[in-house]
């Protein structure tokens, strides 16, 4: 039994560093995904769920006078949201996400970064800036590209068509 405790112990001691560093860069990643803001990055389903429920409480006839209705299943959907995709339920998942790409030492400076002048102008703007380059893509993909992609399989199925007609 003695043999036991000392193993253990002995374990025990040989693995508190390694709990040590893994919880303190456990720490540095949940410190960078409080000053990236991650617990807010949820916003935009929550207002895409409200729309969401707008647009069908519309086509199932809602009108104000039941609009009663749409804020219960309203607020009901964001109890659910809050359950599934707050912070809280979150934090464990997104902090293992980074420690498994990032050192300590990286994360340390990634919240350097964003704690000075250019990194907190960045958070600041970054929510925007990330939403105008998505409709500058997206214009792009339904102006441009759209149409090239549709002549491009046109052609190809004017090639196939070709190709099994001299087959005949």
């Amino acid at each position: 039994m003695r043999a036991f405790v000392l193993l253990v112990t002995c374990c025990f001691l040989l693995t508190s560093p390694a709990f040590a560093d893994e919880a303190s860069h456990r720490a540095s990643a949940e410190r960078f995904l409080k000053l990236a803001k991650a617990e807010g990055m949820t916003a935009p389903v929550y207002e895409q769920v409200g729309r969401m429920l707008t647009a069908q409480f519309s086509q199932m006839g809602g009108s104000m006078q039941y609009e009663s209705i749409l804020r219960k299943h309203q607020q009901e959907a964001k109890s659910i949201l809050d359950e599934e995709l707050s912070w809280e339920a979150m934090r464990e998942e997104m902090i293992d996400l980074y420690v498994a790409v990032f050192t300590e030492e990286e994360l340390d400076k990634l919240s350097a970064f964003y704690r000075s002048e250019v990194g907190t102008k960045l958070m600041t703007y970054l929510p925007d800036l990330t939403k105008r380059s998505m409709a500058i893509t997206q214009t792009r993909l339904e102006d441009t590209l759209a149409p090239r992609i549709e002549a491009l399989v046109e052609n190809m199925g004017e090639e196939i068509e070709a190709q099994q007609a001299s087959l005949r």
